[in-house]
């Protein structure tokens, strides 16, 4: 073997070290010096921005700080090392200074029809410690780096790609949170939040300067500095604000009072140190003079206090259709689609469409009752696109409950609730109203209140405060465990709140057996009383049919069971029926009288009691066709009679006559007037003072005597 002299490897070591050292200086060169990099990362976007459709999704955000564009075709983007290529550019142009906006996660299209068509995707989604890599064309990194941990809606920043990043907010965030000192003590109002016959001047006192603001926006970002006492009156006479603010509904008119609404006064103030922190809010609404009293008198009263941006914004509010429909509308008019479903903002849904409230609530005799920090979110399907909407009230602490003891066994969640769009400018009650008639039934209803709310100071109508459907409310009610609950609703596919796969097969289970069996063989329906509580299930078909309610079976269907059997009352493993979305009954619309036979007729989808398959399959057995008579009997000369419903529609015509013509001559009809509620009302009266009758008959003529 030929030996290398000294010098000789020598040479060949420094050669060797050259190439290595030139082709480092090239790659760190490429590398760290690269014009193209990845300017920020969001791996907790809760409310920082959103896609064209309304989802608020991670995001990684590229920078091209050169003085030219880049063409992005094979360029890539990976959460793995070992799989560089996991998403690959299109051919996109980012032109020199500009920044790409890249949604970390699959595209999720709202329905079957609008979907983000511009807008990329990575089809893989970030989290905290993990690295995000930046390739070519060759697949060579360009660009890394390593995701910090981050709280909700902070992003890691970088201005060029030699930065390791720092964690702040997005410029694309317009919600900053201000800098808040547990230490600082909150300022103190001399006057509490209730109702006031002559106005009056309010101090505030604090340790450090004092800003406030009284329209309900953020004293941390538009508040006035305080400089000596603010005088309280009755503001009922201003130009209206918010009620005026739009367009709030892609599918109906919006209609503008023509006349000043009732106002309060809402007062939300901050004190802040030298340093720039501030402290928690102090917040109070005050409702002055007689006529504002008379509006609120003998219902209960809600100040509901939200930053207007979040309410009404056209990228952030959810009230409004905002930037959303603004990007689906033409797709809408295109394809002739139903407006009540598009892409709009108070049609969206998830954490980013939430927004923080504090609510103070008073009784019919105007007592304060509650002060509380809850959440808000648009609620409801088809009712998001009518223009008084209603609202879940979720609290903040998630052990927590809102007004609680204030519906005795209710669950956390509330609802300000209306009538859908079918009822809410009749009787604003159908729902309500049936819920009550149905309270001894095996088969639980939600419970509500009366309530006028204010939205900001400004006076935004009579609405139900009532209980939410959801497995706390189960709990509540029957005792299992929240955590044990199989809750699923029903609106063509089936509805699993918990998201657990187990939880939908043992509701395809008894559905399953429903189509696989013979119902009319006696074993088979004494099996399927094994697995429904068949009380529940009778109860739940009867008042759906007594009431005539023309939006059921199809939609509008909850049944909940305990998902693992135990030694509690309710824990035996059965189906339970609940009612729930009972506006479009006891007359509502003209081809729903009471002499409609329910049964077989009615549906607004042709899909009645007949046709569902439950019903239809148990009603071929003699002994629950027998049984159900008879409950159905039973029902009609107690619960269901005119002699027991008639003091029950008394009490909430009652309740409702005032609250309503000042509510539907604010969202509706400036001439709407209490007799005007009353013929309203008259129709549901005459529905039921007739509807037993025939509903004697038609028992008969389906079940038998």
């Amino acid at each position: 073997m030929r030996k290398i002299s000294r010098e000789g490897r020598t040479v060949a070591v420094t050669a060797v070290i050259l190439v290595i050292g030139i082709a480092v200086l090239g790659f760190l060169l490429h590398y760290t010096g690269s014009n193209l990099y990845i300017s920020e990362v969001c791996s907790h976007n809760d409310e920082v921005m959103h896609d064209s459709v309304g989802f608020y999704k991670d995001f990684i955000v590229l920078n091209n700080s050169s003085g030219y564009p880049v063409n992005l075709k094979g360029y890539g983007l990976s959460d793995n090392n070992s799989d560089l290529r996991k998403f690959v550019f299109p051919a996109v142009t980012l032109n020199a200074g500009e920044q790409l906006v890249i949604w970390a996660g699959n595209q999720e299209p709202f329905g079957d029809e609008y979907y983000d068509d511009e807008a990329l995707y990575t089809g893989f989604k970030i989290s905290d410690h993990e690295y995000v890599y930046l390739t070519d064309q060759s697949g060579s990194v360009i660009d890394s780096l390593r995701i910090p941990p981050m709280k909700q809606n902070e992003t890691l920043l970088r201005g060029k790609s030699t930065d390791r990043g720092t964690v702040g907010y997005s410029s694309y965030m317009k919600n900053i949170p201000a800098r808040v000192a547990e230490d600082i003590p909150a300022p103190v109002l001399s006057a509490e939040s209730g109702f006031y016959e002559d106005p009056f001047e309010l101090t505030i006192s604090a340790d450090y300067d004092i800003f406030y603001t009284i329209d309900g926006s953020s004293p941390y970002t538009s508040g006035i500095k305080y400089s000596g006492p603010i005088q309280i009156s009755d503001r009922s006479s201003l130009p209206n604000y918010y009620a005026d603010m739009g367009p709030v509904s892609a599918a109906y008119e919006q209609f503008y009072p023509s006349e000043p609404v009732s106002k309060s006064t809402v007062l939300r103030v901050a004190a802040r140190r030298s340093d720039g922190c501030f402290s928690k809010e102090s917040v109070a609404t005050y409702f002055v003079g007689s006529n504002v009293r008379d509006i609120c008198a003998g219902s209960y009263t809600l100040s509901l206090v939200s930053d207007p941006d979040g309410l009404f914004s056209s990228d952030r509010g959810i009230y409004v259709t905002g930037s959303t429909w603004d990007l689906n509308s033409a797709k809408v008019r295109e394809e002739d689609a139903d407006p009540v479903y598009a892409p709009a903002n108070y049609n969206m849904r998830g954490k980013g469409w939430r927004r923080d409230a504090r609510l103070t609530l008073f009784d019919p005799s105007g007592n304060r009752l509650y002060d509380e920090d809850d959440i808000i979110t648009i609620r409801g399907k088809s009712s998001r696109s009518v223009v008084q909407k209603g609202f879940n009230i979720r609290p903040q602490d998630a052990s927590g409950k809102v007004f609680n003891g204030l519906i005795e066994g209710a669950g956390q969640i509330l609802m300000l609730r209306t009538g859908s769009a079918e009822d809410v400018f009749k009787t604003n009650f159908r729902d309500s109203l049936n819920a009550r008639i149905a309270e001894n039934l095996a088969v639980a209803s939600q419970r509500s209140l009366c309530c006028q709310l204010y939205l900001n100071g400004e006076y935004w109508g009579c609405y139900n405060l009532q209980e939410h459907l959801d497995t706390t409310f189960v709990e509540s009610r029957f005792g299992v465990p929240a955590q044990n609950v199989n809750l699923i609703k029903l609106d063509g596919d089936p509805e699993v709140p918990s998201g657990l796969t187990s939880d939908l097969v043992q509701y395809q289970d008894i559905e399953s057996y429903i189509k696989d069996n013979d119902l009319e063989d006696d074993s088979c329906y004494e099996r399927f009383c094994d697995m429904v509580d068949i009380d529940s299930f009778i109860d739940f078909y009867c008042a759906q049919i007594f009431f005539a309610n023309d939006d059921a079976y199809l939609g509008n269907v909850a049944l909940w069971r305990a998902r693992d059997p135990g030694a509690l009352l309710y824990e035996d493993g059965k189906w339970r029926y609940l009612l729930f979305d009972l506006d479009n009954s006891d007359a509502y619309a003209q081809n729903a009288k009471a002499d409609i036979d329910s049964f077989v007729d009615g549906s607004y989808a042709g899909y009645n009691a007949s046709d569902d398959i439950f019903f239809s399959s148990l009603s071929r057995n003699a002994q629950f066709r027998k049984r159900f008579a008879a409950r159905f009997r039973q029902l009609l000369s107690d619960d269901f009679s005119f002699d027991t419903i008639a003091p029950i529609i008394d009490d909430f015509e009652q309740r409702y006559t005032k609250p309503m013509a000042f509510s539907i001559r604010r969202f509706h009809d400036s001439d709407f007037s209490e007799n005007d509620y009353k013929d309203n009302v008259e129709v549901v009266r005459s529905f039921f003072r007739e509807r037993g009758k025939y509903m004697s008959e038609y028992v008969t003529l389906h079940m038998g005597e």
